[in-house]
């Protein structure tokens, strides 16, 4: 819950923010990199920063179009539309 709140707060205040874990596939040189103590374990990073362009809703592609259910192209319940 805690990145939840950062993350929404940073949305709040302008700021573009993301919950990341691939720095974590290597946790040594992540501590190396942040400085971190042994005593502290990371779980994610969020990089936070001032969106350079525009920052809001995104378009979307309708469900149907990218859901497949079980295997690629099965769509037992969407439309065709």
């Amino acid at each position: 819950p805690s990145v939840q709140n950062l993350l929404l707060a940073a949305r709040a205040m302008g700021l573009g923010a993301s919950l990341i874990t691939l720095p974590l596939w290597s946790v040594g040189s992540t501590r190396r990199t942040l400085g971190l103590p042994m005593s502290v374990t990371p779980c994610c990073v969020v990089p936070l920063g001032w969106p350079r362009g525009r920052y809001g809703p995104t378009t979307r592609r309708p469900v149907a179009e990218v859901m497949h259910f079980n295997t690629y192209g099965n769509r037992p319940w969407m439309g065709t539309d």
